[in-house]
């Protein structure tokens, strides 16, 4: 708790316009003493240029492959690139008109990404294989199919992470065969991880009312699921390093470590002190077991600190009293990633909490049109009707009227006030 609050360092200060919160990646050594994980000091791969994510390492481990979205503007696609690990020579792989995501490399030299185009979004998506070059070869499904993540399994077969209704659902593909048999629901979107010298995959199952989640293993050849050990709360991805039955996790400015089958709780083994390190993911260890590649954005969300201090068991209504204080300039206020914040109180049958915290973001984003109509509907649902007619009619006030979009929310407040009545 005392960590977070030092986090969100109180000191009143204007929203001023955010510019875009680039996502990088960073490499960091990893060594043994005896029975003691040894993390080398980070090193900056990406340079602030766009989002760069989903790292995977070649079979040798010498280079990762990742997709960047580099470009901006609606034409702007996500393409394979690749960083040489031992000189940092970056090169791009792919420059399709499509999107290509979740790169991995096959022991041939190809590159598998899931390939998407924006008009198909949600209706079908998937791993195709590419040639060394980046050329498109052909798609590893027989039809398409919205396939949003997916791990290379040794014998031709992928595990698919699929999403289906709201949640994501982990899933076997038999090449053999051509046909996907579900394994379990309720997973993140995030690629299952390979157990190190086992026949087992790896994943996470979310727990979306606590964020107690849990590692699970699916054993290929039984098919049978365990559960390994509970997540850091609110966390999700996952690494293992290659001999030493050991999961990493990243939470905050901390990376854990545990031992599966011999530690009963997750063990900091590192604090990194750079500000741009503040929120890392451990996404992938090499498979040699000697380097991990963190992901981490620029600036922490402010989202996501206000959600670890809601896990930690701070209350909604505690936070909303500090949010007009804090000092903004080094977190990313993203509007919709604190909607999201409000949808999840919701969730958790805490309209009183979720009330106040719009409120208290209305106080960050008072230009917000959008977030002042929120608040209307949510003082409405909670019955107070006088509120919400003071919030919707805010809302018209701010609401500039520029787009199309614009427009249409104008007059969908307008059709609020006529049942908002005190």
């Amino acid at each position: 708790m005392r960590v977070l609050l030092s986090l969100l360092l109180l000191a009143p200060a204007a929203l001023a316009a955010q510019g875009p919160n680039p996502l990088n990646l960073w490499a960091v050594d990893l060594s043994w003493r005896g029975d003691r994980l040894v993390v080398g000091a980070p090193r900056k791969l990406t340079h602030d240029d766009g989002s760069n994510s989903q790292p995977a390492f070649t079979p040798d481990g010498r280079a990762i492959v990742f997709s960047a979205l580099r470009d901006t503007g609606s034409a702007a696609r996500s393409d394979i690139y690749r960083i040489d690990l031992a000189t940092g020579a970056e090169r791009r792989v792919t420059s399709t008109p499509e999107n290509e995501n979740s790169p991995t490399v096959l022991p041939s030299g190809e590159y598998v990404a899931v390939r998407w185009q924006p008009a198909t979004l949600f209706r079908e998506f998937g791993p195709w294989v590419y040639a060394p070059d980046g050329t498109p070869r052909r798609a590893v499904l027989p039809a398409p199919d919205t396939t949003g993540y997916y791990t290379p399994l040794p014998n031709g077969d992928y595990a698919l992470t699929r999403p289906k209704s709201r949640a994501f659902t982990l899933a076997i593909f038999d090449a053999t065969s051509g046909t996907i048999t579900d394994v379990d629901s309720g997973v993140p979107a995030l690629p299952a991880q390979r157990i190190p010298g086992e026949r087992a995959l790896s994943y996470v199952r979310v727990d979306s009312a606590g964020a107690h989640h849990e590692i699970r293993r699916y054993d290929l050849a039984t098919h049978r699921v365990t559960t390994l050990a509970p997540t850091l709360v609110g966390r999700t991805a996952h690494a293992w390093i290659a001999g030493h039955s050991t999961l990493l996790m990243g939470k905050g400015s901390v990376l854990y470590a545990r031992r599966v089958g011999r530690d009963s709780a997750w063990t900091p083994v590192a604090t990194f002190a750079d500000p741009e390190l503040r929120h890392v993911t451990a996404y992938v260890v090499s498979p040699q077991g000697d380097r991990l590649i963190l992901t981490s954005p620029k600036r922490l969300s402010l989202a996501v600190a206000l959600r670890d201090s809601l896990d930690a068991g701070r209350s909604a209504a505690d936070l909303a009293t500090l949010l007009p204080t804090l000092r903004l300039t080094d977190y990313d206020v993203a509007e919709g990633a604190l909607g999201g914040l409000v949808d999840e109180r919701l969730a958790r049958r805490d309209p009183a909490g979720a009330v106040a915290l719009q409120s208290a973001l209305t106080s960050l984003l008072p230009s917000s049109h959008r977030a002042l109509a929120r608040l209307g509907d949510l003082q409405r649902a909670a019955g107070d009707s006088a509120a919400a007619l003071a919030s919707y009619r805010k809302a018209l006030d701010a609401n500039p009227r520029r787009t199309r979009a614009d427009s249409a929310a104008a007059d969908a407040v307008q059709r609020k006030l006529a049942g908002a009545r005190p």
